[in-house]
């Protein structure tokens, strides 16, 4: 059974090589995300973000992960790197995640998110 980091990863992979449909079967149906510009973001405003924003990955990392479980519940805490083009413009984007995800049908689902900048 896949673990909740190697979802994690799978998404990063999926984001850089646009594979949405990968990125959709990870979603919960009741997925909810806030980004770091405070925008939430139901399951299909998020796959539209992804698939049609102006930001296009070429990779993410998770790093100084920490992952917490209990039963069908499991919270990933970690640093993102992501390495994208926004406007045409390569950047490299930093935040804290939160990312809660649960074991239903025998497969972990992203249920809900958040991403922050980072405390200096």
């Amino acid at each position: 059974m896949e673990t909740v980091l190697e979802l994690a990863a799978r998404r990063g992979l999926a984001l850089a090589s646009r594979d949405w449909d990968t990125v959709a079967a990870q979603l919960h149906p009741s997925f909810v995300y806030v980004n770091a510009n405070g925008q939430r973001l139901d399951r299909d405003r998020y796959l539209e973000f992804l698939a049609k924003g102006p930001v296009h990955w070429k990779a993410q990392t998770l790093e100084d992960v920490q992952s917490v479980g209990n039963g069908p519940v499991s919270v990933l805490v970690a640093r993102v790197v992501d390495d994208v083009v926004h406007d045409g413009a390569p950047a490299r984007w930093e935040f804290v995640t939160t990312q809660t995800y649960v074991h239903e049908h025998g497969s972990w689902l992203y249920l809900a998110g958040h991403t922050a900048l980072p405390v200096s």
